[in-house]
């Protein structure tokens, strides 16, 4: 399996508010507009929404 149909596998079972906190999260990294802080927090907040089993 490619890189690309995990990551697709990995986003199609994160529900839509666990999408909009990685976007967010995402999109902050890349523009850099915000402090470390805050990013980290962003990352707890979208780490700690995610359901036990996703990963596995």
């Amino acid at each position: 399996m490619g890189f690309e149909q995990i990551v697709f596998k990995f986003l199609g079972r994160l529900r839509r508010e666990d999408l909009m906190v990685l976007f967010l999260l995402v999109f902050l990294i890349l523009e850099n507009r915000c402090d470390k802080h805050f990013k980290l927090v962003l990352l707890i907040v979208f780490l700690s929404g995610l359901e036990q089993g996703l990963f596995g």
